[in-house]
């Protein structure tokens, strides 16, 4: 019998997957899994688990419960070990962005059927430094609020929880002096907030990057020049109807790898984030690796093709 893990955050979202366990099990069995479990103990454990326990020969599919950072968990443990193991995710945490961006169904019953009826696809992922992401790698005001908030805020407030914490981090915000290379293109300049997107949002808001796409093998670099306290509601509003990217404070840029270099004289005070975990300091490396990490899509992908923008 083939062998799979379902590997859980007891404490995402709201925490659903506690009463759920003996469906998934019994649903794995009747594809012909003997389904093992393993529930996170603290930050940071499922990519260990990973790396200390999981091989090929035991392994045939890792199942993931949980946000985008219990998914990256599981992307460092798989990439860090080597490993060429299908995952299936059941987005089951408070914002879920790249399930909603691959189409991934929020309920656990569709999310578990295309084991049977999806499609086994290799996407796109993206590695800083020795680190990995899926979804988003975010720099400047706002990239560590999630690393603030309270689990219980959290629970009870949702995806808004994320937004009151912003509304903090407003009141005292410093612009980062950052410098972009790549062969794409460069940018440099005094910005706020710059967002670096495998898929198309983050923090729910899910139109940030609505040209990407999760397999074309390019990241979208959407960076927030330095504007004032005044301007930040408009600029909220543009970004939530996906036209922030004609707003002349905003610029833009498609990456297939590049250095981030921060010059600002302390600049280990700015937090950068990988999925919604502390993510590495300056310089940064980061490219697309491509063909390393297979999940289970619909059979109707999200659309892959990209439009191409050019910005002067």
């Amino acid at each position: 019998m083939k062998q799979a893990i379902l590997m859980y955050n007891p404490k995402a979202g709201q925490r659903q997957i506690l009463t759920q366990l003996d469906y998934v099990a019994e649903r794995m069995q009747s594809m012909g899994y003997q389904l093992n479990l393993y529930r996170s103990e603290a930050q940071g454990a499922i990519e260990k688990y990973i790396i200390d326990n999981i091989t090929q020969q035991n392994t045939h599919l890792i199942i993931i419960s949980g946000g985008d950072g219990t998914v990256n968990e599981c992307i460092n443990g798989i990439m860090k070990k080597k490993l060429n193991i299908p995952v299936s995710i059941l987005p089951l945490g408070t914002a879920n962005d790249f399930a909603r961006t691959a189409g991934i169904p929020f309920e656990i019953k569709e999310a578990l059927a295309l084991i049977e009826e999806g499609n086994l696809q290799p996407v796109d992922i993206g590695k800083v430094n020795d680190e990995y992401f899926i979804n988003v790698c975010n720099m400047g005001i706002f990239s560590g609020v999630s690393h603030e908030i309270d689990l219980e805020f959290k629970k009870n407030f949702g995806k808004l929880a994320y937004y009151m914490k912003g509304m903090e981090e407003l009141q005292n915000y410093e612009t980062m002096d950052i410098e972009i290379t790549s062969d794409e293109g460069n940018l440099k300049g005094d910005y706020v907030f710059i967002l670096i997107f495998n898929g198309k949002g983050a923090g729910g808001f899910n139109k940030l990057a609505k040209h990407a796409s999760i397999t074309d093998g390019l990241f979208d670099v959407v960076a927030i020049k330095n504007v004032g306290l005044s301007a930040v509601p408009r600029l909220l509003i543009k970004a939530i109807q996906g036209e922030h990217l004609e707003d002349n404070n905003v610029d833009y840029l498609q990456i297939s790898s590049a250095k981030i270099e921060c010059f600002n004289q302390h600049h280990k005070q700015f937090v950068t984030d990988l999925d919604g975990e502390v993510g590495p300091d300056f310089p940064l490396n980061i490219k697309v690796v491509t063909n390393k990490f297979q999940i289970y899509l619909p059979t109707a992908t999200p659309d892959t093709t990209r439009k191409i923008l050019k910005r002067n």
